[in-house]
């Protein structure tokens, strides 16, 4: 009995990082959580990974999060500049303490 209780609980916890890994890839281009995305969608864009290098703080200035509403990716989003009327060209990812990794909005710079 504890043999099959032990076998159900494996498979459910299979089949939840499974789904995990498939949202993820759906989402971000990616089938590692643990990996930055290829790609992140917000303010109703998509915005794929630049190639450079992630950046710090003192190369980038000051960055403002973008709001919940215009995010839904769950993950800390910034722009270089406060958000205006047009849509921002590069979104910054925060990856470490003092990194962030740029996004840049599909035919942008």
């Amino acid at each position: 009995m504890k043999k099959k209780i032990i076998a159900i609980v494996l498979i459910i916890a299979a089949l939840l990082m499974l789904a995990i890994s498939l949202q993820n890839r759906i989402k971000y281009g990616v089938w590692d959580p643990f990996k930055n995305p290829d790609r992140v969608e917000c303010f109703d864009r998509r915005y794929y990974l630049s190639n450079t290098e992630a950046e710090t703080f003192e190369e980038i200035g000051p960055l403002y999060e973008i709001t919940s509403p215009d995010n839904p990716t769950g993950k800390k989003l910034y722009l270089a500049h406060p958000k205006g009327p047009t849509v921002p060209l590069v979104i910054y990812l925060k990856t470490g303490t003092n990194s962030y990794q740029s996004y840049t909005l599909s035919g942008g710079p």
